[in-house]
């Protein structure tokens, strides 16, 4: 892999996933499968080299997103503005992840949101925000939320302190060997936690690469900062 982006710090991880995690993020298509390496061949002997590389080209750039939902969310999930979703690529609002649950200690909401086609472009994104209200012991229950982002995570893991959100703030970076990454921004304020994680990939010229890290970064903030204004 890379050298680390500056100022981030590479961050232990291992141990068993937590309740709901996926230890096997979904992955983008591949840079030199057999089928791809057929299918540039034949359009070069059908279509001559500049057709079969338009067409590669329209393959890899195709639109991800899924037509227009009009979810209901849960209502601390609107704290976050379009604005904010559309910087990240996300404003397709997915209730069937999105859910209020009462815990012993507290609540917790999650709102989720993907691609809308014809408006988030091309490449994958995702975007999952939990909020943890009224913890016993919220400072606890931030540092556990710290650890986990970077447990089980399938490649490198690195986090940055941040200041200015809330009482207390961490970014945490994942990428994986593929183009696959994960940025998560975690701040408590007062008894509050909130969790941001932004996912995907970006699409290459002929296959997915990593996103920009330092966009994933100004993309989770400006959410994180959102929602907990409006706690």
């Amino acid at each position: 892999m890379n050298q680390p982006p500056q100022n981030w710090q590479q961050q232990p991880y291992g141990g068993p996933p937590p309740p709901g995690w996926q230890p096997h993020p979904p992955q983008p298509p591949g840079r030199s499968k057999a089928p791809l390496a057929i299918g540039i061949i034949a359009g070069i002997l059908l279509l001559g080299g500049g057709a079969a590389v338009g067409v590669l080209y329209l393959f890899t750039h195709a639109d991800s997103g899924t037509a227009k939902r009009s979810d209901v969310l849960p209502g601390i999930c609107g704290n976050i503005s379009e604005a904010a979703l559309a910087q990240a690529r996300t404003t397709n609002p997915n209730g069937s992840a999105s859910r209020e649950s009462k815990l012993s200690s507290g609540t917790r909401v999650l709102c989720s949101w993907n691609q809308t086609k014809g408006e988030d472009g091309s490449g994958q994104r995702s975007t999952s925000v939990s909020v943890a209200l009224d913890q016993k012991d919220a400072e606890a229950g931030y540092d556990r939320s710290v650890v986990r982002k970077g447990e089980n995570a399938q490649g490198r893991s690195m986090q940055k302190r941040l200041s200015g959100l809330g009482d207390e703030a961490v970014a945490v970076l994942v990428e994986t060997e593929s183009a696959y990454t994960r940025m998560s921004v975690v701040v408590r304020k007062g008894d509050a936690v909130v969790e941001v994680d932004l996912t995907g990939w970006d699409a290459g010229l002929f296959g997915a690469t990593k996103p920009d890290s330092a966009e994933l970064e100004e993309a989770a903030k400006g959410m994180a900062a959102e929602m907990v204004a409006k706690l």
